[in-house]
């Protein structure tokens, strides 16, 4: 079992042997995902330029605003 921990910024360090074994590098991008009570962690092998060319928004920008509005209202 490999242990990391969490700085007070918020950072955690993912083990050398787990780094090694996945070929993450510095710099490179993971996602975090939540799957019920568990975080998953995978390294992202696309660039996010793309990644962010191919997602489409999760809410329509107008309506969302205006949710924003009435919440400050």
């Amino acid at each position: 079992m490999n242990v990391g921990k969490m700085s007070k910024k918020g950072q955690i360090v993912i083990p050398k042997e787990i780094r090694e074994r996945f070929g993450i590098m510095p710099g490179d991008a993971v996602i975090f995902k939540i799957k019920g009570d568990k975080i998953i962690i995978e390294k992202i092998d696309q660039k996010m330029s793309d990644i962010l060319i191919e997602s489409q928004p999760v809410e329509d920008s107008i309506e969302f605003q205006k949710k924003l509005r009435e919440d400050w209202e």
